[in-house]
């Protein structure tokens, strides 16, 4: 009887041991899975929330022997870039106000026959774009995590272009000056995608835009080799107001924003 109390002591000994070991585990387990952060690439836009960030946009053409019914290009090139920057500051959830800077370059170069060979012509332009916007921005959230948004940009813009060119008709050189000032509104949609807390990648599109320009242009000749009168451009000074519906990959813009 005794040597059968003993055991049944040891084992309920052997027991609680085990017990609190297991317990011991247990919350051990627990304690380490509450101390294992939970990673969230996205960033909820609160009000107070800054960002700033940066597109580029290009295009690039290059064509020749090309035939048409009253004309044949012989060479037809074209590239341009233009690159933003932007701040802006979070008012109201998922709603921002900014500014922006951006600057552009354009070159351009164009061969042509007219009428079977009856005329040559050949353009060459080099031109420059600097512009001012400020703008509202919105934010739609289309992830619980706050990683996806649908973006629209409403935004004014001021635009200063300057712009050079060549142009031989024949064997006439003429050379001209353009400066254009315009200013308008645009609206701009896009996708933003975090892929950090605080960084993302911005893609967006200007689809539609109105805009107001104003237009000198200014003409010179060699003196030796000046044109026929009547073919002798006088300075000018055109105003148009636009609304822009055109695709132009110039419009689309590829970045990335930092949101602090």
């Amino acid at each position: 009887m005794l040597l059968g109390f003993k055991f049944k002591r040891i084992f309920v000994q052997l027991g609680l041991i085990l017990f609190f070991i297991l317990g011991s585990f247990t919350m051990l387990g627990s304690d380490i899975e509450e101390e294992i952060p939970v990673h969230t690439a996205g960033k909820r836009l609160v009000k107070g929330t800054w960002s700033i960030g940066g597109t580029f946009s290009g295009k690039s053409k290059d064509f020749s022997h090309l035939d048409f019914l009253f004309a044949d290009i012989n060479k037809y090139y074209q590239e341009a870039y233009t690159v933003r920057f932007e701040g802006d500051y979070f008012f109201k959830e998922n709603l921002s106000s900014g500014m922006g800077l951006y600057y552009g370059a354009e070159d351009y170069s164009l061969s042509v026959n007219i009428f079977d060979n009856l005329m040559s012509r050949y353009l060459k332009s080099v031109g420059n774009k600097y512009g001012a916007l400020a703008f509202l921005k919105n934010h739609i959230p289309v992830s619980a995590n706050y990683i996806f948004f649908i973006t629209n940009q409403t935004e004014i813009y001021y635009d200063y272009e300057s712009a050079n060119s060549e142009t031989y008709v024949g064997s006439v050189l003429e050379r001209k000056n353009s400066v254009k000032n315009s200013f308008g509104l645009g609206i701009r949609p896009g996708i933003l995608i975090f892929f950090t807390e605080g960084f993302s990648f911005d893609i967006n599109m200007g689809i539609l835009g109105f805009s107001h320009s104003v237009q000198k242009n200014k003409y010179q000749y060699p003196p030796n080799n000046p044109p026929a009168k009547d073919m002798e451009k006088e300075d000018s000074k055109n105003r148009s107001t636009d609304i822009n519906l055109k695709f132009d990959l110039l419009k689309v813009g590829f970045g990335f924003s930092y949101y602090f």
